[in-house]
C-alpha cells in the first residue's frame, strides 16, 4: 500500500500536442519516450497535466497563430495549478524572443 501511494505521488501528467508534419509527430514520439522513464504518465488534456509540451511545425499555414491561440487556452489553466508550459519544434526556432514577449508565462 504503502509503495503505491508513493507511486501515485511520483507520477505526473505529461500532455504533449504535435503540430504539422509527420516528422513532428515522430520527434513528440521520441520526447515521449524520454521523458515517461522519469515518472510521467500521459494524459489526454493539458488540464490533467504537469507538465505540457507543443511542439510545433512552421510548414503549417497559420502554425504561429494556432500555438498563440493554445497558449491562450493552457495559460487559463496554468492560472489555476502548478503548470509548466514548453514550446518545441521550428515555430519555436523561428519566433525566438518573440514567443517570451507574446507569452511570458511559458517556461524557457
Amino acid at each position: 500500500y504503502k509503495l503505491k501511494w508513493l507511486f501515485v505521488k511520483l507520477m505526473q501528467g505529461l500532455y504533449i500536442k504535435s503540430y504539422g508534419c509527420q516528422m513532428n509527430v515522430y520527434d513528440s514520439l521520441i520526447i515521449e519516450n524520454i521523458i515517461k522513464p522519469l515518472g510521467f504518465s500521459i494524459v489526454n488534456e493539458p488540464s490533467e497535466a504537469d507538465i505540457v509540451i507543443l511542439n510545433t511545425c512552421h510548414i503549417r499555414e497559420k502554425a504561429a497563430e494556432k500555438l498563440y491561440s493554445e497558449l491562450g487556452r493552457i495559460r487559463k489553466i496554468q492560472e489555476t495549478k502548478n503548470l509548466t508550459i514548453v514550446v518545441a519544434g521550428c515555430v519555436a526556432q523561428a519566433e525566438g524572443t518573440e514567443i517570451f514577449t507574446r507569452a511570458p508565462f511559458i517556461d524557457n
